[in-house]
């Protein structure tokens, strides 16, 4: 990530990390987005996914939240949130509006 910004500080890197706050990593970054759903979408989502009943499903996503900071205090370090309970457009635009703005915000940087 440094390389990147020393090569083109207005730049915009994204890094996808499922767990980098339970990492203890998020300090290392600018800014921290979180995505975020309903429970029983993340069940289903992960059925559709994996092609296991929503059982199985629930087991899983259960287990796999267990080890996780609930989303809620996610929520309370993040710069941005995408709440993506609802259809794909809306979460477009969603990205599309967070990464507009990050652009402008780089677009700003004075070293």
């Amino acid at each position: 990530m440094d390389e990147v910004g020393r090569q083109d500080p207005d730049t915009v890197a994204i890094v996808e990390a499922a767990l980098i706050v339970e990492a203890g990593a998020a300090k290392r970054f600018d800014r921290l987005l979180v995505v975020t759903c309903q429970p029983e979408q993340r069940i289903q989502r992960w059925a559709a996914r994996t092609k296991v009943d929503e059982e199985s499903a629930r087991r899983e996503i259960t287990r796999r939240l267990a080890a996780q900071i609930p989303d809620e205090e996610k929520i309370k370090l993040a710069a941005f949130v995408i709440d993506n309970s609802g259809s794909l457009d809306d979460t477009k635009r969603q990205v599309e509006r967070i990464y507009n703005q990050l652009r402008r915000e780089a677009g700003t940087h004075t070293p």
